[in-house]
């Protein structure tokens, strides 16, 4: 190992003194800057969240207004009132009861079929079998659709019944034998 002069361990020790501040300027630096850059960007992210809580919060009478205007419709008419798959189920045999007896039908027999939820929905299903005329079968059709809440009619299935007098002419309108499947849905998700 070789010896060095005056000067040159001068420089040498001035040149590892500069190192070592620069090394250490580094290790306080690189640490100050990245959690610097992380608090402003967790600045800007909540800077931004503030202006779209404030858009939210200037749309909310315009948002009120909306959801007003949705509550006068009434949208809770168009279901069934009881949420209860055998209550639902009820409701739906003595709208269609009292529709076919006030018709002139003959109501000859109801069947519930399993119900089935579907998110905040419960769809109810009856099966339903009657016997009418021409007129009355339309009529009674015609009032199940149309009644509030809303009951849909699927698999509908109608037969005509050979109606003969006792001479064995055949009668000017038949009975008709109706098969069909009504449909109605309860609000199950709503617990008010």
């Amino acid at each position: 190992m070789r010896t060095l002069s005056k000067n040159q361990s001068r420089s040498l020790a001035i040149g590892l003194l500069i190192l070592f501040i620069m090394i250490g300027v580094l290790l306080i630096f690189i640490p100050i800057n990245m959690l610097h850059r992380h608090y402003d960007q967790s600045l800007d992210s909540m800077i931004d969240h503030l202006e779209r809580y404030r858009h939210i919060v200037a749309s909310r009478a315009e948002i009120q207004l909306a959801l007003d205007q949705v509550k006068k419709k009434e949208g809770r008419q168009h279901f069934l009132r009881n949420t209860g798959a055998a209550l639902a189920a009820s409701e739906i045999q003595e709208t269609v009861k009292n529709t076919i007896e006030a018709n002139g039908g003959k109501l000859v027999s109801m069947q519930v079929v399993p119900f089935k939820d579907d998110g905040g929905y419960r769809r109810v299903t009856v099966n339903i079998q009657f016997i009418s005329d021409m007129s009355a079968l339309r009529n009674i059709l015609y009032t199940v659709e149309t009644v509030r809440p809303y009951l849909l009619l699927d698999n509908v299935s109608i037969r005509s019944q050979s109606n003969f007098s006792r001479k064995g002419a055949p009668v000017k309108e038949p009975e008709l034998r109706a098969q069909l499947d009504v449909t109605s849905y309860a609000l199950v998700a709503d617990k008010q």
